[in-house]
């Protein structure tokens, strides 16, 4: 992008009122403490984002920015993210200093105290995990700086955090009920399927277990008869799916939370002798360049998008202007609501229909 990809805001505005991709409704973490009871997912972030990019970032010559993040370089995911922030700043004439925790919440304590330390004009923050990723919160927001946040919800709230000036993201856990969801209304009868997800413990994990209750609460025609995790690991993966096709047969659905593990689930299809697209339907998560091209080759019936240039390209925009005007932009920029998916495919789900209106972009 990426810029081409950024429609007028005028086209924006009136594609956000008719899109079929509205936010998914947000569910407060269960037993988790909740700081902000009243955030709601909120159409008009969206909007106001693109409408202030659209206008022109403004000159932030001298800024420097810290960009505290989980991740930079460890998988496409997190270097497509960083690329947008990086040509945002570039764009604004501001100096980004990145810091990658690495997925290590203590490194990104440690990482956080030294940006304070250091002083920045704004913190662009994605945090490890939900609970120290409020605790580094407090320490960044002491500052009296402006902190944008994207990626993963905190504090046990569903998506954005009071004291922010901003939160873009993608991965709730409306989002993933919305995934699992979209793969049971698929089930014409009686179904068995099959759930495959990250790692036991991290805040992704518990979302997807709960959106896997959530779905089968609103589908009772579906049993699932395996729920594991895969470890974000195509080699678990395709151990998973292989004993859980060996123990129940009629498994006709498969849903994963990651393009690049499901490339187990497909393979353990395959060895138990069956279609893959055609015996088992395969739904998956990413929108990748591998997970679309499987789409379209029909081995996957769909995969959920997610943009990780857009979501840190718009969260500094909101900073951006955080610091320029001193105007925040409250509530949830549902990434489902990007131009990239509304003026695309108008779907977050990537299927054989639709697939040649979105370009992959990691």
């Amino acid at each position: 992008m990426k810029r081409s990809l950024l429609p007028a805001a005028a086209l924006l505005l009136s594609a956000i009122a008719l899109s079929a991709c509205s936010a998914p409704t947000p569910a407060t973490d269960a037993g988790a403490p909740s700081t902000s009871a009243t955030a709601v997912a909120d159409d008009s972030a969206m909007a106001t984002t693109i409408e202030y990019l659209d206008a022109g970032l403004p000159d932030l010559e001298g800024a420097t920015i810290a960009y505290l993040t989980e991740c930079a370089a460890a998988n496409a995911y997190c270097q497509t993210r960083l690329q947008g922030a990086e040509d945002m700043a570039a764009e604004a004439n501001a100096e980004l200093v990145v810091f990658d925790a690495n997925f290590d919440p203590a490194a990104q304590l440690a990482q956080v105290q030294d940006a304070v330390q250091r002083g920045f004009d704004g913190y662009l923050f994605s945090p490890v995990a939900s609970t120290s990723g409020c605790s580094d919160l407090d320490v960044l927001l002491e500052t009296g700086k402006p902190v944008a946040t994207i990626n993963s919800p905190m504090c046990g709230n569903p998506d954005y955090t009071e004291g922010t000036v901003g939160f873009v993201g993608m991965q709730t856990e409306s989002f993933f009920t919305e995934h699992v969801k979209n793969a049971f209304a698929s089930c014409e009868g009686e179904c068995e399927a099959v759930a495959v997800g990250g790692f036991v413990g991290s805040d992704l994990f518990t979302r997807w277990e709960s959106a896997i209750a959530a779905a089968s609460a609103e589908y009772p025609n579906v049993t699932v008869v395996s729920d594991q995790p895969g470890n974000f690991d195509p080699a678990a993966a395709l151990t998973v799916v292989q004993d859980a096709i060996a123990a129940n047969p009629d498994v006709s659905i498969v849903v994963s939370s990651w393009d690049d593990m499901t490339r187990g689930v497909e393979q353990a299809i395959t060895a138990s002798g069956k279609t893959p697209g055609t015996d088992v339907r395969i739904y998956s998560v990413g929108g990748t360049t591998d997970g679309v091209a499987k789409v379209v080759d029909g081995a996957w019936s769909g995969t959920s998008v997610l943009l990780p240039y857009e979501e840190s390209a718009y969260g500094f925009v909101q900073l951006a202007r955080a610091i320029e005007t001193g105007e925040s932009t409250p509530g949830f920029t549902f990434l489902g609501d990007a131009p990239v998916v509304v003026d695309g495919p108008g779907s977050i789900f990537i299927t054989s229909d639709n697939a040649d209106t979105f370009t992959p972009e990691y």
